[in-house]
């Protein structure tokens, strides 16, 4: 079992000619080869990618985002991602709390298997752009894999025609949406759709792993 998030439904329909070459456009330069680090306070293992430090042809970049007709306000959080070296483990920590919180204020036994969860089986990884996700055949802007309790997220993604022309991913926001499923496939609830109550009300659906 697998959950993902899209980057858009209907993006997916029109994925063709002109859309195909920002598919897959790094917004933050190529990856670079940098070895595994370990978040403070959970110890949850993650990678970079090299994206805690971006290093990219920037003017050119520049150019690129302008001709494109990106808002100067988009343009200035590309080159600032992700603020500071430590941002990204920061943002995977604070996911952690923040999903734990959630699940244990459902009470119960709920609770109980939210406080077995552990950080340390988990890992995450920072994609430099959209990427295919092996399953589904489909792009993604980010997805958690049980198997090896993996999850993926882009850097950061800015769709700049087409129907959905406007739409900002973010890889602090997709580590918390993610984080979230990866609790819930632990747990063995139900991670997707959500109601307003979720995770309280989500039924069980899977053996927890």
């Amino acid at each position: 079992m697998r959950r993902l998030v899209l980057l858009a439904v209907t993006w997916m329909m029109v994925f063709a000619s002109t859309a195909l070459a920002q598919g897959t456009h790094q917004f933050l330069g190529p990856p670079r080869d940098v070895p595994d680090q370990i978040t403070p306070k959970h110890g949850i293992r993650y990678n970079t990618q090299g994206y805690d430090e971006p290093q990219a042809k920037w003017k050119k970049k520049v150019r690129t985002w302008q001709d494109n007709a990106i808002p100067q306000p988009i343009i200035d959080q590309f080159l600032a991602f992700p603020g500071s070296p430590d941002a990204i483990a920061q943002w995977i920590d604070d996911a952690f709390d923040r999903t734990l919180a959630k699940f244990t204020a459902c009470g119960g036994e709920l609770a109980d298997k939210a406080n077995r969860v552990s950080p340390g089986d988990l890992s995450v990884t920072i994609m430099p752009s959209a990427f295919v996700d092996p399953f589904y055949k489909v792009l993604v802007a980010g997805a958690y894999y049980p198997g090896p309790k993996e999850i993926k997220v882009l850097n950061i993604y800015y769709i700049w025609e087409g129907p959905n022309t406007g739409w900002l991913r973010h890889a602090k926001d997709l580590i918390s949406f993610e984080m979230e499923n990866y609790f819930a496939v632990v747990c063995g609830i139900q991670p997707e759709p959500r109601t307003v109550a979720w995770p309280c009300d989500a039924p069980l659906v899977i053996k927890p792993q």
